[in-house]
């Protein structure tokens, strides 16, 4: 899988923010003044992927139960996959769309 687009919506300092990727390209670089977000963009992948840690972390702005991450990813075949993340312990893999349902947790598996 690679990362077509990442939203973080609301984590560490950032709101609203996102960073789409060529699908073309074999490296992608982020880079940018210090105190730009480089190290929380890097933060919110992670905790994207595999889900946010059991302690607090980048709640300082925005509330840990409104925290909000995004993606894009696309597959080998070629189909892509939209989803949000919450923070929390169940049902953390959210549909895309407005409505947030749950997605299954073996989602991002492959």
């Amino acid at each position: 899988m690679r990362l077509s687009q990442l939203d973080v919506l609301a984590f560490g300092a950032l709101t609203g923010r996102s960073l789409a990727f060529r699908p073309d390209a074999k490296l992608h670089l982020v880079y940018g003044p210090n105190e730009a977000g480089k190290s929380t963009v890097l933060a919110a992948i992670g905790d994207l992927l595999f889900g946010f840690p059991q302690r607090k972390a980048f709640d300082f702005l925005h509330d840990a139960a409104t925290l909000r991450l995004g993606a894009s990813l696309r597959k080998t075949d070629g189909t892509s996959l939209s989803f949000r993340r919450r923070r929390g312990t169940r049902n953390t893999l959210l549909a895309a769309d407005g409505t947030e349902s749950p997605l299954n947790d073996d989602a991002l598996a492959p």
